[in-house]
């Protein structure tokens, strides 16, 4: 949990000594108007009233002044306050704010695609707002962790694998001949049905626990895993663990499950299901094998064991199983930990959905590629005395910043219609707008002899302005981690960048009177950029 003075808890909890019924929701961080915001509508009195109420109740030494606008009360924090408390938090603790660990184990798993192809720029969407909310948790005190549960059981990894011995056999496995295989054998089930019959043969020898086939199929699969590891690599995502599917199978676990519950199963021939309402969920097929919601079962029954908080990052197509699977879990297993679903609307080209099978996609490796070529004509156009290691640094660090804020920054619950020209957009809301924001700042600091004074007491608009969105910065931790959703501290640190660059166009720094205060400014805004851009994946650089 983050600890900080928190002016809007202290306002809030001395005007419930006035008037009981006042909610969390009805104080708010201010917009337009003061640092705190109160809503009136509720309160059955005159406004004017209410207002001389609050100012006579309300004597806090750090509130500069209360007003009244319509039905709203606005609250003005000296920035002075604001600014200590910032300022002495990373002092004495090297960030604002600061945190207390809880005891609670959070498992965020994100990605978990079938290892049928390279990670696309759909996929990725996945990874990138699971490892922002890991981010983001462990950044509030969670002791927490990420995993990918390796999907190598069913149709499509057998198929992988069947591509290969039909038509790659007597070469070594690598990404280029799977890919080619599981394509081809795909566009071979259109026209022959006996492929499928394949695929049923060799699902049936796996579930009865074919050790070789197993590990056979591992190793495709594995080949395919390594890398989309390394594409997530260059987009500064590692994921902690990795669990496959196929072990639950290998050392019985599926079957124990399933006999653990027996008395509830229902049978259709010889295929068990669960009714849930006049629905039925199936766990096994006629032949005997169990399908992904039975294994999907064990894995969750897996992670509680070791973990208080399960959040699962997927997409929206995945809404009634994850229902379902919260309701079988609490129903007929003893399942204690809290679990939460985070689901996304997806990514598609322009001219449709993508698809792996049918070759339709705009990889990660391939998206990244371009941005940098794209940076690269950039800098060399603003910086042309950069040299070629200055430039590819650089470049791959705008590139990886770009993919992941131009994604992040998009509530989860919207669908994204990839369009290179956005992807590539270097200007406007972006991650290098953030970036060479940051760089401003570190060239100021670079060029003053002043290391920050004393804290000050006399600040215009702009020293105002930026003091404010700084000490916002918690609130908008705890948002994110209310609702899970990163966008909430992308759209922070554009809000942030937006306040420093109207207060470095106004307010001169060096050599002016007031430049030991405005460094001290500047290194707080430092500090809070460097700590906010991590949790989303900004590569920040001094210089740019």
């Amino acid at each position: 949990m983050l600890i900080f003075d928190d002016y809007k808890e202290i306002i809030l909890k001395r005007l419930r000594e006035l008037y009981p019924d006042i909610s969390q929701n009805d104080v708010e961080l201010g917009r337009d108007y003061g640092d705190f915001t109160l809503k009136i509508f509720k309160l059955k009195e005159d406004p004017k009233i209410i207002l001389k109420k609050i100012e006579e109740n309300l004597s806090e030494d750090f509130i500069e002044r209360i007003d009244l606008q319509g039905n709203y009360i606005n609250f003005f924090i000296r920035p002075e306050n604001m600014l200590g408390i910032i300022y002495n938090s990373i002092k004495d603790f090297g960030y604002f704010p600061n945190t207390f660990q809880d005891t609670s184990k959070v498992l965020i798993e994100h990605t978990s695609a079938n290892p049928t192809g390279p990670i696309h720029v759909g996929r990725i969407r996945n990874s990138i707002i699971g490892d922002s909310i890991y981010k983001i948790l462990e950044r509030y005190g969670y002791r927490s962790c990420t995993q990918y549960f390796v999907n190598d059981s069913g149709k499509q990894v057998i198929s992988l694998y069947l591509g290969h011995v039909k038509y790659h056999k007597n070469e070594k496995p690598d990404l280029q001949n799977l890919l080619d295989g599981y394509q081809r054998i795909y566009r071979e089930m259109e026209t022959n049905k006996s492929i499928e019959n394949e695929i049923e043969a060799l699902a049936e020898r796996y579930e009865k626990g074919d050790k070789e086939l197993i590990d056979n199929i591992q190793h495709v699969a594995s080949i395919v895993l390594d890398s989309v590891k390394a594409s997530l690599k260059k987009i500064g995502i590692e994921i902690s663990t990795y669990v496959w599917e196929s072990n639950f199978i290998l050392y019985g676990d599926v079957n124990k499950m399933l006999e653990s519950i027996s008395e509830n199963l229902k049978s259709e021939g010889s295929a068990k299901y669960i009714e849930i309402g006049d629905k039925k969920i199936f766990l096994t097929r006629a032949d005997g094998t169990s399908l992904y919601f039975s294994r999907d079962i064990v894995y969750h029954l897996f992670k509680q064991e070791n973990f208080d908080w399960l959040v699962d990052v997927l997409g929206e197509d995945h809404k009634d199983h994850a229902k379902n699977l919260e309701y079988v879990l609490k129903t007929f297993f003893d399942f204690q930990s809290k679990i939460d679903f985070v689901f996304y609307g997806f990514v598609s080209l322009e001219n449709g959905k993508m698809s792996t099978r049918k070759g339709r996609i705009v990889t990660l490796d391939d998206l990244y590629e371009k941005t940098i070529e794209e940076s690269v004509k950039i800098i060399k156009e603003k910086r042309p005395d950069y040299d070629e290691n200055l430039i590819k640094n650089v470049s791959e660090a705008i590139a990886a910043s770009s993919i992941r804020f131009n994604i992040v920054r998009v509530n989860a619950n919207k669908p994204i219609v990839f369009k290179w020209s956005e992807a590539l957009n270097f200007e406007g809301d972006s991650a290098p707008y953030i970036m060479y924001s940051y760089a401003r700042a570190c060239s100021v600091l670079r060029k003053s002899s002043k290391s920050g004074g004393e804290l000050g007491n006399d600040y215009n608009k702009y020293e105002k302005d930026l003091i404010r969105v700084m000490y916002s910065y918690p609130y908008s931790l705890k948002s994110a981690v209310e609702f899970l959703r990163p966008d909430i501290i992308a759209n922070y640190l554009l809000n942030l960048s937006k306040a420093f660059n109207e207060f470095y166009l106004n307010c001169p720094v060096i050599n002016t009177p007031e430049e030991s205060k405005r460094i001290l400014l500047i290194m707080v805004y430092k500090n809070i950029m460097e700590d906010a851009s991590k949790l989303i994946g900004i590569k920040l650089l001094d210089e740019i």
